[in-house]
């Protein structure tokens, strides 16, 4: 894409997220003390579950992006710098263009002796195989029919995203060698793409499960839709270029996807908790990358 245009798609992807979290915002402000009430029923307690499962589901993340690196690498880099680029990053996705978490792990991974060629396969594959983990999870909620008014290309994204898979590791054996890429046979990498295809997968499920833990009756709505919603509403941010950490969009869609059910205060309420729930997860994350995983002397291959 040109640079032109590069602009062009991240100015307006930030329009959509200070839009959606100006219209997030004023619909607080005419609901008034509801959203307060829903928000003072969510207790510590279940905010600690779901920020506990979202922790867990975010660490497999950055196993999945050692796999990654490594399968594109076609070699070991340790895992220790790998991971602790990962987690340092988190909190980059939060700046304007969307853009500085995948660069602060590209210059980690460098430093690790990787190849520039190789780090950008590694970014695609992860690309790719996050979207298609998201959409086979959102399968079961994106025919609703009032996704088409919000995000018109939703439905027909999600439907075609799954196979987003299957062209990453056709793409790694076949094109990806004319770019600098190790070659390797086409079996020899598919069980490293499917285990991060997995991971993904379960990281959807477990974010899908912290939503909806901050639920009081959680039964109220499928296991299945919690995390479709989530899945729909994290894959809608991701693809908005400029969008960073996806806020506003993300917390519009599963607002969208609950209020039937929940009434607009309660899917209101539970959107916001929840967007606190990632961002104090991040932050631990990136503490945990700074302070407890910092690079000592002597530190060995893993």
């Amino acid at each position: 894409m040109p640079g032109a245009l590069k602009r062009i798609a991240s100015i307006g992807g930030t329009v959509l997220c200070v839009v959606a979290a100006a219209l997030l915002i004023a619909r607080c402000i005419a609901l008034g003390g509801s959203v307060a009430e829903q928000l003072s029923r969510i207790s510590v307690a279940r905010f600690a579950v779901a920020l506990l499962l979202y922790l867990v589901g975010s660490v497999l993340l950055g196993f999945a992006w050692i796999v990654l690196v490594r399968t594109a690498a076609a070699g070991l880099p340790r895992a220790l710098p790998l991971l602790r680029g990962h987690l340092r990053a988190q909190v980059a996705k939060y700046l304007p263009g969307n853009v500085f978490h995948f660069a602060y792990r590209h210059v980690a991974a460098r430093r690790e002796g990787v190849a520039h060629a190789s780090l950008v396969a590694a970014l695609a594959l992860e690309a790719a195989l996050l979207m298609a983990a998201a959409a086979i999870v959102a399968l079961g909620v994106v025919s609703d029919p009032r996704i088409e008014s919000v995000v018109p290309w939703a439905r027909q994204f999600v439907w075609l995203a799954p196979a987003l898979a299957l062209l990453a590791w056709l793409a790694l054996s076949f094109v990806a060698p004319r770019f600098g890429i190790p070659r390797a046979p086409l079996m020899q990498r598919a069980p490293q793409l499917a285990l991060v295809l997995a991971i993904n997968l379960v990281f959807f499920l477990l974010a899908g499960a912290a939503l909806r833990e901050l639920h009081t009756q959680a039964d109220t709505i499928p296991f299945g839709a919690w995390c479709g919603w989530l899945a729909l509403a994290w894959l809608v941010g991701y693809v908005t270029p400029g969008a960073p950490a996806g806020l506003g969009l993300r917390e519009a869609i599963l607002a969208l996807g609950l209020s039937p059910v929940l009434g607009e205060s309660e899917a209101l309420a539970l959107a916001l908790v929840y967007r606190l729930v990632t961002v104090v997860a991040d932050g631990v994350l990136a503490a945990v990358g700074f302070f407890l995983l910092r690079e000592k002397t002597g530190d060995i291959a893993s």
